[in-house]
């Protein structure tokens, strides 16, 4: 007997608000389907269009990361919207992105994305590793092996459904290193394996790992 696997699509959903409130977000999230996010935290001190355009021209935000599926993301545009009035200036942004592969989500399968015809052989793609802190460099050694040349390291902090544990009877969410990799399309999947390898991305609970399309670069030397 043949067995099918459904191949989902995902987005990555992010969300800026004022610090304070992402745990909120992340809550009625849940509600509607969401199974988890990452926390960055983020401080706005120079003043310029885009980080005016992103919400971090003020002090102290928090950017919620949610890899979702792809059927939940105008109902997450819409309620979160209305919940927290992010059509009303300062209130907060919300935008999310096609995630071209997924590993370590509930029911998910990394496969290798198919060879598209009169596709150009520079492009790149944005690896993201999601790991506990501290694991960040085992993420970046296998990657080298694999073909990478570099990456860039961010701290957040976990609430998945798998990452919670408890100290003296208080949940405590562990702290995650979160790992981005620039890697040209010929480079990906071997990097991307080696890594769900050396980290058990498969294992519950261990990480999570996904692929964004990268329609532009500059100052690379990939």
């Amino acid at each position: 007997m043949t067995t099918i696997l459904e191949n989902k699509k995902y987005k990555l959903f992010c969300i800026i608000v004022d610090f304070g409130k992402g745990t909120k977000v992340l809550r009625e999230s849940k509600k509607m389907g969401v199974t988890g996010g990452t926390f960055l935290l983020g401080t706005g001190t120079v003043r310029s269009n885009i980080l005016k355009l992103l919400g971090l021209d003020e002090i102290r935000k928090e950017i919620l990361l949610m890899v979702i599926e792809e059927n939940l993301e105008e109902i997450l545009h819409e309620e979160l919207t209305k919940i927290f009035h992010l059509d009303k200036p300062n209130h907060g942004i919300a935008f999310s992105m096609p995630v071209a592969n997924v590993v370590g989500l509930h029911h998910s399968e990394y496969i290798p994305k198919p060879e598209k015809e009169g596709e150009d052989s520079m492009k790149y793609d944005a690896i993201f590793t999601i790991v506990d802190r501290g694991l960040a460099d085992d993420v970046m050694e296998a990657a080298r092996e694999a073909g990478s040349t570099g990456g860039t390291v961010l701290h957040g902090r976990g609430s998945g459904i798998h990452e919670k544990e408890k100290l003296f009877s208080m949940e405590i969410e562990p702290e995650k290193d979160i790992v981005l990799i620039l890697s040209t399309k010929d480079k990906t999947d071997n990097i991307v394996n080696l890594i769900r390898k050396r980290l058990n991305i498969d294992k519950p609970g261990a990480g999570i790992l996904f692929v964004l399309d990268v329609s532009k670069t500059s100052g690379l030397a990939i």
